[in-house]
């Protein structure tokens, strides 16, 4: 088998679930969260990497059935929540599309050993810094977002 590179998105997923678990979110909800802020960070570099333009894409994408959308639930993670769920380019996330977009695309294994780089990366941050999603960003995503996981 030859060398499988893991791209940016899972690895940021799993850093972001493991982020909210250690800040005392279930672990369900940490998985939606986890898929949200990587779907996030996704749309943030299309968007020049602003909360401001973030926002008002969401409101944008958000079907007319949608009330308004909620920007405090997920305020440390800058998410937007509709029935306390993540909620990101126009669709509500659960853990199951975390679950699909770690364990099935990459299959039980290489999920494992995403987590797991994951868990260990975040065990040594402090608090104070999960809690700073441009600290965060800075100090635990930019230094690991292009380590080997395998």
């Amino acid at each position: 088998m030859g060398k499988i590179v893991i791209n940016r998105f899972p690895k940021m997923a799993a850093l972001q679930k493991y982020r909210a678990l250690k800040l005392g979110y279930p672990e369900d909800l940490a998985e939606a969260i986890g898929i949200a802020e990587a779907l996030k960070y996704a749309i943030f570099k299309k968007l020049a990497h602003s909360i401001r333009n973030y926002r008002i894409e969401e409101e944008k994408r958000k079907s007319k059935e949608l009330e308004a959308l909620d920007w405090k639930t997920f305020n440390i993670f800058k998410l937007a929540a509709y029935d306390s769920k993540p909620y990101v380019a126009g669709k509500i996330l659960s853990s199951e599309d975390y679950k699909r977009e770690i364990f099935i695309k990459w299959g039980k294994e290489i999920g494992k050993k995403i987590e797991d780089w994951a868990k260990n990366i975040i065990e040594n941050v402090p608090k104070e810094l999960l809690k700073n999603e441009q600290k965060f960003f800075k100090y635990v995503w930019v230094p690991h977002r292009d380590e080997n996981i395998i």
